[in-house]
């Protein structure tokens, strides 16, 4: 069994979801037009990855309807979306969320960032608490990360106990954090034996020598073994990956081998 999946590098425009919207509508119908089945978007890409200007602009009624507009887009196009998007609590509050929906715009599963990273992000978002759920989509289990959370050990290993083959994990990375993609998704793609597809938004074009260090851009689809199946530069690209099948023999079988009873005795 192989499924291709297309994972979207781009730049979103901060503040403006239609037009951002838009961006993942073309970039679907250009993966389905690739023979892709998936397609994956950034962190927080329906809004823009920006939390400084995110704090003053939420509202839940300006999210209310990205739900609703992500699973019209796959409709239109025939394809899954998994994209990143912020959502209101019902209790208040906001948090960083990424949903999946089939090609039929069903959702099947929706996760919330539990690892919050630096002060603009806690100014603007709570971090979640719920443990990540596996959805089965196409022959795959599938479970989400986001971000900072794919670089915590203990969430990953999670989903690999919850029979996940397929980790999906909308990222907002800077320049500086070029060995997330390059070592830290590997690694855990090798030790947990699943596929990591990892979508960073594009590079910047121009970054000031002064300033904040633009994306990083370098989205990977890892698997296992850490093998490479997709890497990106730092530009605009829609990444597309075929994904081995999950029954194939393992060279290690880290989840078998392990002896929790003996790291338990260890504390």
């Amino acid at each position: 069994m192989t499924v291709r999946i297309a994972l979207l590098q781009a730049e979103a425009v901060p503040l403006d979801p239609e037009r951002n919207l838009a961006v993942i509508r073309e970039a679907a119908t250009a993966a389905r037009a690739a023979g892709a089945e998936l397609l994956l978007t950034p962190e927080l890409f329906v809004s823009g990855y920006a939390p400084e200007l995110l704090a003053g602009w939420l509202t839940a009624e300006r999210v209310a309807d990205f739900p609703a507009a992500l699973a019209g887009i796959a409709m239109e196009t025939g394809l899954a979306v998994a994209a990143g998007f912020p959502a209101a609590r019902a209790g208040g509050g906001f948090v960083i969320a990424a949903g999946l929906w089939d090609a039929a715009g069903a959702e099947l599963l929706r996760y919330e960032k539990v690892h919050l990273w630096g002060d603009a992000e806690r100014r603007a978002f709570v971090p979640a608490d719920a443990a990540p759920g596996v959805a089965a989509w196409n022959g795959l289990r599938v479970g989400f990360q986001i971000c900072y959370d794919i670089e915590f050990p203990e969430p990953a290993r999670l989903l690999a106990e919850r029979g996940a083959d397929l980790v999906l994990v909308p990222t907002a990375i800077d320049a500086d954090s070029a060995y997330v993609p390059e070592v830290i998704v590997r690694a855990r793609a090798a030790e947990n034996g699943f596929v990591v597809a990892y979508a960073d938004h594009a590079g910047a074009d121009e970054a000031s020598a002064d300033g904040p260090p633009g994306f990083a851009g370098l989205s990977i689809v890892a698997g296992r073994e850490g093998r490479v199946l997709g890497r990106a530069g730092a530009g605009s690209e829609l990444l597309i990956a075929d994904l081995p099948d999950p029954t194939a023999p393992r060279v290690a079988d880290y989840l078998r081998d392990r002896r929790p009873g003996v790291y338990a005795g260890w504390r």
